[in-house]
């Protein structure tokens, strides 16, 4: 009896904070964040063959005017050269890992000219990840304007 509880307990809590799972979630979360660094950093150079590697087939982002942009449209519009990026910052962020499931939210900082026109936008996004093959992809994100200070 005292071994089926104990086997009990042992399930119920291995997911839980403070367990011996934790030190994996945390390499789960430095893997996301990586890569949330990453799609910065391919969206700055220009490179929609990183974000290739990066967002899922069907993956879809919500823009801050709640039109949606497909994977297609979203390397499109990073191989587009007349948008250009002064910076680029993402930050504050909170990743939850759920078995294959990873939840980011954070805080972006984009500044730059698009076509002539200056922008110089904050606002906060939600990307919702999945493990696929032992490789973190994003399915879809959701952004959105304006952040009060």
């Amino acid at each position: 009896m005292k071994t089926t509880i104990l086997a009990a307990v042992l399930v119920l809590t291995a997911g839980l904070p403070g367990t011996a799972h934790e030190p994996a979630r945390k390499g789960e979360e430095g893997q996301i964040l990586a890569l949330e660094n990453a799609w910065n950093q391919a969206e700055l150079q220009h490179d929609p063959g990183a974000l290739d590697q990066i967002l899922t087939d069907d993956f879809v982002i919500t823009e801050p005017d709640g039109t949606l942009q497909t994977k297609k449209e979203h390397m499109a519009f990073t191989r587009d050269k007349s948008y250009h990026y002064d910076l680029l910052v993402s930050e504050d962020f909170r990743i939850r890992v759920y078995g294959t499931v990873g939840v980011v939210t954070g805080v972006y900082h984009e500044k730059g000219k698009y076509k002539g026109r200056v922008f110089d936008r904050r606002g906060r996004f939600t990307d919702t990840w999945i493990q696929l093959n032992g490789t973190w992809r994003c399915v879809t994100s959701h952004d959105s304007l304006p952040v009060k200070n």
